[in-house]
């Protein structure tokens, strides 16, 4: 197979709507357009890999209006009245949980019955090379959680951009959340502190994603034993779980 061959096979069709769901908390995301393999995080904090998909047309068995099991040979949703259909015309839309082709109108998947409910795209390449894999990867924007605020994703390392002005925001926020117990104490990361960081390339310095410039790297509040890479200009680069870490310190 020719390279040219190969590059067209693995490039992901982008009139197919994939959801991926978090296995931590549920929540689903639009991976449209992005590589199988490819990280990203999920806002309960949960690292997601995109799968290769293998999707599969079905029979229908579920209601895709409500989700209720079909009656036998029923051709209408004895819950909803909803009519039944063998396939569906615009089968665009991979059910994250068991991968079938399903009606990007659907509200179930028709095959397992689950709810399809995607919150949101996992985000867009744009042109900032990761500070870690280098020019290997491109750093994908997407919004952090519930907060309107922007950070910049690899998906290659799952490492995690933020701006000055946004880790100021969580940093405050953080804060005040622990100052007056609300919330629920967050985790560090699922790994040793050894662990922490992007293992050989962490020794070195870093470029800046935007300015190039080498990154100061400092000990996070002087005690909180996460070495984080900083442009005193731009902002802070976290390698995977360093952000978590460093939430559950404060």
């Amino acid at each position: 197979m020719s390279e040219r061959r190969r590059a067209k096979d693995s490039t992901p069709d982008a009139s197919i709507r994939r959801l991926v769901a978090c296995p931590e908390c549920g929540l689903q995301y639009d991976v449209g357009g992005r590589s199988a393999g490819a990280q990203f995080h999920c806002s309960c904090g949960e690292t997601l890999t995109i799968r290769e998909p293998k999707p599969h047309d079905a029979a229908v068995v579920r209601c895709s209006s409500c989700g209720a099991p079909r009656d036998g040979g029923a051709t209408e949703c004895g819950y909803c009245g909803a009519s039944f259909t063998l396939h569906e015309r615009d089968l665009h839309t991979i059910c994250p949980e068991c991968t079938t082709r399903i009606s990007d109108r659907a509200r179930y998947c028709h095959h397992c019955g689950v709810l399809v409910a995607p919150v949101g795209s996992a985000g867009f390449e744009t042109a900032r090379s990761c500070p870690a894999c280098g020019q290997a990867s491109r750093l994908v924007s997407r919004s952090l959680g519930g907060e309107e605020i922007t950070v910049l994703e690899c998906g290659r390392c799952a490492g995690l951009w933020l701006g000055n002005e946004v880790f100021e925001h969580l940093e405050r926020r953080s804060r005040q959340q622990a100052a007056s117990g609300e919330g629920k104490p967050v985790e560090p990361a699922r790994m040793p502190p050894t662990a922490l960081g992007g293992g050989e390339s962490s020794r070195h310095y870093r470029p800046c994603p935007l300015c190039t410039s080498l990154m100061h790297r400092r000990n996070y509040g002087r005690h909180s034993g996460v070495i984080v890479d900083t442009c005193r200009q731009h902002g802070l680069w976290f390698d995977q779980g360093e952000l978590a870490a460093i939430v559950g310190w404060i």
